[in-house]
This record gives C-alpha cells, sequence and structure tokens, in this order.
C-alpha cells in the first residue's frame, strides 16, 4: 500500500520549488542576453531568431557598439552564447595556423584566444575563404570548431582543449578547390559533419563528450558540396531526417544510426547553400541554373517522383542560403538579384535588384531581413508582407563575406579584418 503523507508533500513541494528556479533561471538568462546564436545560421538553423530589438540604421561612424580586430581570415558567422561571442579564423603560409577567439558581447574585448594547428590544409579562395569558413557551434557547455584542413576542435567556454580529431588524418585529406565550409551541427549527444569532397565522402556523428565515432556512412557517388547540414523533424511524428544537400541530389538518413531514408535527384552539381524548414516542407537551392525545391519530409527511397510540392528554376544563388519568415521564402542570387515567393507554392511574390554582389546568407529579426553585400552594405526590409518595402541602407567601410548573427538586440557582422557589433 502507497501511502502519501507529509513526507510526500515535501517531495513534491522541492519539485515545484526546483521547477521555479529552474524557470526563473531561464528568464533571467533570456532577459539578460537575449537569444543566443549557437552556430550555423542561429538557434534553429534558419537564420532567424526571436530576438528583439536589432538595430535598423547605422553607418561605419554611427550606431556602433564596437569594433574588434580579428587575427587572420576566415567567413565563418560569429557565435554568441550568453554574453560571449567566438570567431573561428586562420592564417600562415597555407593557413594551417587555426584560431578560436572569444570576445566579449558587451565590450568587445579580448576575453581569451586559442590558437590551433591544421593537420592537412587544403585549397582554399584567396579572398572568400580559409581553412576557417565552417561556423564553430556550442551546446552552451563546450564549443564545436571544424576547420578546412579537416580538423574537429572541442574547447570549454575557458578556451581550454577538451578533444581534438584529425578527420583528414583518419579517412584522407580534403580534397576541395575552395576549402571544406560544411558547418556542423548538433543533434542530441552527437556532432555531426558533413565531409563531400573530391575525395571518399562521408558523413559522420562524433560523440560530443568524447569525441569518439557514434556512427559515419560512406557517401559514393558525391563528389563535392559546401553546404551545411540540418536535422528536420518529420511532421506529425517524432521522427527526424538528417539533410545532406550534395552533387546532384538530397539524401536523407537517420540522424541517430546514419541510415539511409530516401533521395531526391535533379540538385546542381555544386551545392552551397544550406536547407531551411517550414509549414512542413523542406525548402533546398540546388544553386545556379539549377532547380531549388519544396519537398515533403517523410518518403523512403527514391522520392523525386512523389515527395516534391513546387520546383523553381528562377532566381536561385550559388552561395548564399535563402530564409523562409513567416509564409514568404527569400533568395537573393550572389548578384544581387533578390526574389520572394509563396513558400507553400512557389508563386513568385515580387524580384527586385539588391545591388552588388553577395556572398553572405541573410539573417532575420523582429520580421525584419538583413541582406549584407560583398561591399559591406546592408539592405533591411519589412518581411511577411506581399511586398517589398526597403527600411534601409547601411555602409560599413569594409568588404564581408560572413554571414551576420544577431543576439540581445545586437547585430554582428564580420568583415574583412574586424568583427562590428551594431546596435
Amino acid at each position: 500500500m502507497f501511502f502519501r503523507g507529509p513526507s510526500h508533500r515535501r517531495v513534491r513541494s522541492r519539485k515545484r520549488d526546483v521547477a521555479m528556479a529552474l524557470i526563473f533561471v531561464i528568464w533571467w538568462t533570456v532577459s539578460v542576453y537575449g537569444e543566443n546564436w549557437p552556430g550555423w545560421r542561429g538557434p534553429e538553423r534558419t537564420g532567424v531568431t526571436t530576438d528583439r530589438g536589432a538595430p535598423v540604421a547605422w553607418s561605419a561612424t554611427s550606431g556602433v557598439r564596437w569594433k574588434t580586430a580579428l587575427p587572420g581570415s576566415g567567413i565563418s558567422n560569429p557565435i554568441v552564447w550568453n554574453g560571449s561571442v567566438v570567431c573561428t579564423s586562420s592564417d600562415g603560409a597555407r593557413q594551417q595556423d587555426l584560431h578560436v577567439v572569444a570576445l566579449s558581447l558587451d565590450s568587445g574585448k579580448l576575453l581569451w584566444h586559442t590558437r590551433l594547428w591544421g593537420t592537412t590544409p587544403t585549397l582554399y579562395h584567396e579572398t572568400k575563404s580559409s581553412m576557417a569558413s565552417p561556423s564553430p557551434i556550442t551546446d552552451g557547455q563546450q564549443i564545436y570548431a571544424f576547420f578546412g584542413s579537416g580538423d574537429v576542435f572541442c574547447l570549454d567556454f575557458e578556451g581550454r582543449l577538451l578533444w581534438h580529431r584529425s578527420l583528414a588524418a583518419e579517412y584522407g585529406a580534403f580534397e576541395n578547390r575552395f576549402a571544406a565550409s560544411s558547418s556542423p551541427l548538433l543533434f542530441e549527444d552527437s556532432l555531426i559533419v558533413q565531409c563531400d569532397h573530391y575525395g571518399a565522402s562521408y558523413v559522420i556523428a562524433i560523440d560530443k563528450i568524447t569525441g569518439e565515432n557514434r556512427w559515419k556512412t560512406d557517401r559514393p557517388k558525391v563528389w563535392l558540396s559546401w553546404s551545411s547540414p540540418i536535422c528536420a523533424r518529420v511532421p506529425q511524428t517524432s521522427e527526424y531526417e538528417l539533410i545532406l544537400c550534395g552533387s546532384e541530389k538530397i539524401d536523407a538518413f537517420d540522424p541517430r544510426t546514419g541510415g539511409k531514408l530516401w533521395t531526391l535527384g535533379g540538385m546542381a552539381r555544386e551545392c552551397i547553400p544550406t536547407p531551411v524548414t517550414g509549414h512542413g516542407l523542406l525548402l533546398a537551392v540546388s544553386g545556379p541554373n539549377g532547380t531549388s525545391y519544396a519537398i515533403r519530409p517523410g518518403g523512403r527511397g527514391d522520392i523525386t517522383a512523389s515527395h516534391v510540392v513546387w520546383s523553381s528554376t528562377r532566381g536561385n544563388p550559388f552561395v548564399p542560403s535563402a530564409i523562409l519568415v513567416g509564409d514568404y521564402y527569400y533568395l537573393v542570387d550572389d548578384h544581387g538579384i533578390g526574389s520572394c515567393l509563396d513558400a507553400r507554392t512557389g508563386k513568385q511574390v515580387w524580384r527586385k535588384r539588391f545591388g552588388g554582389d553577395f556572398t553572405a546568407s541573410p539573417v532575420s529579426a523582429d520580421r525584419r531581413i538583413y541582406f549584407v553585400n560583398e561591399a559591406g552594405t546592408t539592405l533591411v526590409i519589412q518581411a511577411g508582407i506581399q511586398r517589398y518595402q526597403e527600411l534601409a541602407r547601411n555602409a560599413l567601410d569594409e568588404p564581408v563575406f560572413a554571414s551576420p548573427a544577431i543576439s540581445a538586440g545586437n547585430l554582428l557582422i564580420r568583415a574583412a579584418g574586424r568583427l562590428w557589433c551594431l546596435r
């Protein structure tokens, strides 16, 4: 017989106290720091944040909270966690010297700087890439950084190295003309890295605590891509699909086992943009002169003829990823032609010449979208409406190839030599 006496009530009371304390900690953290930007394309890997208060207008001399020089070069986006901003970069004769730098979000002052070494540097674009093209990622406990040299590092928030894997030494050097730029993904207890190149391509899940393999799946007949993986939840189920855009196809895997789920053909040979999800769809950009797709998740086998909801052959970028805000899907191609599509149907809503060339992917907060071109000018537009509405154009005095980040009302733009914090 189970007796619900005073001790049981005390246990329930303690549980309520713990729950209330946890709620307070979460509320305090969000109110003080805003929403974090923990990895490539932000909290949900979509470029969209619930953070509030990011600026609309600024210049190189006004609206600048701080600007801090960074060592070397890199186009990885900065990540933000509870007031710390982390960036990666590389330099040296072959870009073999690797850097992980932490700055204060409040002041831009250096918190720590960890110097590392790349085991197998590869080719890179002299202007638009280095060994620090992939963006780091954090779970709030550790920081994980993948570099084009094939190295994966795990550090704590003091900058101390916890573990290191040289995937290039273990599985072969990366054969890639513009260096690897696929940013790692955290799913449950695994760090997932997409390694597509002219050599033996594969995707690998690494235990985020120990650094050991959880699984590794080879990807034959995949030549190269610079796209980053995402995990998409299948609507009305508890299942997740690991989505990889690669050469001429999209593949989906079970993120817990690495088992193959489905394939869709028809993508361009070289793929860079990262897909997004919304409205029960997977939205994937194929590349220039290619086809972009809206796909229903949950298929099995070859889904090319069965799961495509709509497709588009116009306005597709080579480098910048697209962004979904509300019911509308926004793209900008590399030469500055912006498009807005109805996300559910693919019907074009508007098309506009933004001006300039683009490498950075757009970000969004407060139903505004920030498009940063290579000259360092940011176009701010109103999102979620059926017409084009420009809010501001803001110029910095440095070229920009990295995608921005937003946290605690701050817009962080990584330029060629400095990180700018705009407020």
